[in-house]
């Protein structure tokens, strides 16, 4: 299963892009992929893919049974739009305080739970697609490291409209964001 290297979608039958290894024996071509993902010191393995997300619709040929990129093709796309929640839309910026989850696209059981709860009408989340952290329970994160937190495998975000507003938190800054992340370590015994 291959994972691009640039936005770290991960392959699967439901992510909708294609995976393209690096043109690492096209010595020019290559150095063209990597002025365009401007990555300074990062050299691609023989396994390094990027999605098909990265590269505009000329670039492929789409003759065949498989999707293949034309042979000079060079990747182009890597501005990273600002990601919103599907449910709220907030904005995923940097240092606002709320975590980010993509949805279990490779999990069918599991996002149909996702998608019913969002209740949101005939939707279809993308790899692209997240929920922020205001829509799990504190039961549902888990610690990975240190000081980075993950949801628990199986989460169901639960906290919606009426829900989220009736939710009793002792204060505002019990909320499971990582702007208070002291007391979200305090729950999971992380020690800062």
């Amino acid at each position: 299963m291959s994972t691009c290297v640039f936005c770290k979608t991960k392959q699967s039958k439901y992510c909708g892009r294609s995976f393209h290894k690096f043109p690492v024996k096209d010595v020019l071509r290559l150095q063209q992929w990597l002025k365009e993902m401007k990555r300074k010191d990062w050299k691609p393995n023989r396994n390094s893919t990027l999605c098909s997300a990265h590269f505009t619709n000329d670039c492929f040929d789409r003759t065949g049974f498989l999707i293949t990129l034309k042979k000079n093709s060079v990747p182009t796309i890597f501005d990273n739009p600002k990601s919103e929640c599907s449910s709220c839309h907030r904005l995923r910026e940097y240092g606002r305080g709320y975590s980010f989850f993509k949805f279990p696209l490779d999990e069918p059981d599991i996002m149909k739970q996702w998608i019913a709860n969002i209740n949101i009408g005939p939707w279809s989340p993308s790899s692209d697609s997240f929920l922020c952290s205001d829509h799990f329970e504190l039961s549902c994160f888990q610690k990975k490291s240190k000081n980075y937190i993950t949801l628990r495998k199986g989460s169901i975000p639960t906290l919606f409209g009426e829900n989220l507003q009736q939710t009793e938190f002792q204060d505002e800054s019990d909320r499971p964001t990582t702007v208070n992340v002291t007391k979200l370590h305090e729950h999971l015994h992380i020690c800062t």
